[in-house]
């Protein structure tokens, strides 16, 4: 983590190399497609903070709630203090991001191609993630909500595996995707699903990150990254679950 809340950051170089790609057909980019657009602002986003008793909540839930997950990252925009900042960072609108020398970021689309939403990280030739920011309400069960939407989205009989991760409940899952010659395989991803104010943030690692469950190599580096990540969700009204937008700043 390359700062705090509240706190400046210090020097760093970055070498970034962006672009923007159609949006990805693997099963584990599109778990956020089936939400419909919000009709009615004020119907959303209601702060409606129902109390939810704890005997009610599963184990991951609960170890959810357990601690602070996010106290060293990733940070929500009004928790931070970028005045005398002078990191180099790429500005996504709703991500704020500092990538390393060597990782490569691709922006994803979805079927409309001005309409950004995700962002994929590249940690050299053989392991990324791929991260999207998802509205939330104030309710304190959603996460758990998401969680077993991703698990239902995933192929039926397919190993799904709940374990205790960086950030809370981990959800480690195998999915069919292509190969580079077209062929289906089977490969195995890991999901992170981190709750902020308002928002959620749906992190997926892919490759060699996916096998590091000791956070030892590829999955150390893109934990780093998802720590220094800061999320500014916006005042508008959505429909929870429903994708944030990115929308890339230039200078």
């Amino acid at each position: 983590m390359i700062f705090g809340r509240k706190k400046s950051a210090q020097d760093t170089d970055d070498d970034i190399d962006t672009e923007i790609v159609d949006e990805l057909d693997d099963d584990e980019v599109d778990a956020d497609e089936d939400y419909d657009d919000a009709e009615d602002d004020e119907d959303y986003d209601d702060d409606d903070d129902d109390e939810v008793w704890e005997e009610e909540l599963d184990e991951w839930a609960l170890l959810d709630r357990s601690q602070d997950w996010r106290e060293d990252g990733p940070f929500d925009y009004d928790e931070v203090d970028l005045s005398d900042d002078d990191i180099d960072r790429e500005n996504l609108g709703a991500l704020i991001v500092t990538p390393e020398v060597g990782q490569r970021l691709k922006l994803v689309a979805s079927g409309d191609p001005e309409e950004i939403t995700s962002l994929v990280v590249e940690n050299g030739p053989a392991s990324g993630m791929q991260v999207s920011v998802l509205a939330a309400p104030t309710t304190a069960n959603f996460l758990a909500e998401v969680r077993q939407e991703l698990i239902e989205a995933s192929e039926k009989g397919k190993s799904i595996e709940l374990v205790e991760g960086p950030f809370g409940t981990e959800v480690r899952r195998i999915v069919a995707m292509e190969d580079g010659k077209g062929r289906e395989v089977y490969a195995p991803v890991r999901d992170w699903l981190i709750a902020g104010p308002r928002w959620v943030l749906k992190v997926t690692l892919t490759g060699k990150a996916a096998l590091d469950h000791h956070q030892t190599g590829a999955a150390a580096d893109l934990e780093e990254f998802v720590r220094n990540i800061i999320v500014r969700r916006g005042d508008v009204a959505m429909v929870p679950g429903s994708v944030v937008p990115l929308t890339p700043v230039t200078d």
